[in-house]
């Protein structure tokens, strides 16, 4: 299936050298309105912005499922802006080149990309155009289930039934997990989103989460900020040993560089 790639006003394009010129859309969309009287404008604006939904929802879906690529192989790093200079940070990137204000929505929107490529084609496509049919607003609600029961069907059944809001109890109900907005927040929740907010990237993010899934199986608690304590308390002491072997006044790392991949320099 081929996607029309549609670029921003003011933004270049830097595929138009090698595409066929495409028709203004804004003309075929007034050209459509123009054929209806005043009395049924109503209407033909429903409709025309119907239309421009299915047209745009195909390649924002597509669009997730390439960023993913792009964080999972790392190419981010690889590319350059129109001026010549590179990405500092990965969110950076994101922000700019999907044109989000948030970090937290890449996030959603790469957690599309990762539940697409656990299915292979023709079945991918098919779950492609669903997700565009529901759009992408219930599809990072229901990505999570679908990517860890495969019933995407299911799943997309209930996204295109339910309001948002029973959408996302059903899908933490599945997932075992709290529904967002419900209060109060169990204890230590505010702590964990606050932690994972101050993350500098994706892969720090999938570090974080990782940890406290294990540790809610180690520790025997779900609260997240007995399961940080108790890694705190687990690598102390190594830690201690490691500062004890350092020579007096050497300076450590800047306070402006982190790690995300949580190692310390010998």
């Amino acid at each position: 299936m081929r996607y029309q790639l549609l670029g921003g006003s003011g933004s270049p394009d830097t595929l138009a050298p090698h595409m066929a010129p495409q028709p203004d859309p804004n003309e075929a969309i007034q050209r459509f309105l123009g054929q209806w009287s005043p009395m049924t404008r109503a209407e033909a604006l429903h409709l025309a912005l119907q239309s421009l939904r299915d047209r745009v929802e195909p390649d924002r879906v597509l669009a997730c499922e390439l960023a993913w690529e792009v964080h999972a192989k790392g190419y981010w790093s690889q590319v350059r802006n129109a001026d010549g200079t590179t990405y500092p940070t990965e969110e950076d990137y994101f922000r700019r080149v999907l044109g989000l204000a948030s970090w937290r929505t890449a996030y959603r929107r790469l957690a599309i990309g990762r539940m697409l490529t656990r299915f292979e084609e023709p079945e991918r496509s098919l779950l492609r155009s669903s997700l565009a049919g529901v759009g992408l607003a219930k599809g990072t609600v229901v990505a999570p289930a679908i990517e860890r029961f495969q019933e995407w069907r299911t799943w997309l059944q209930c996204a295109s039934e339910m309001s948002t809001v029973l959408l996302q109890a059903k899908v933490s109900e599945a997932l075992d997990a709290l529904p967002r907005g419900r209060e109060p927040a169990p204890p230590g929740e505010r702590f964990r989103r606050a932690v994972l907010s101050a993350m500098p990237d994706i892969e720090a993010m999938e570090v974080v989460e990782r940890f406290f899934q294990l540790g809610k199986r180690v520790v025997g608690s779900p609260n997240p900020i007995a399961i940080f304590l108790a890694g705190c308390r687990e690598c102390l002491p190594e830690w201690e040993l490691q500062a004890a072997r350092r020579p007096q006044g050497c300076s450590s790392a800047s306070d402006s560089s982190v790690c995300p991949h949580g190692q310390t320099s010998a």
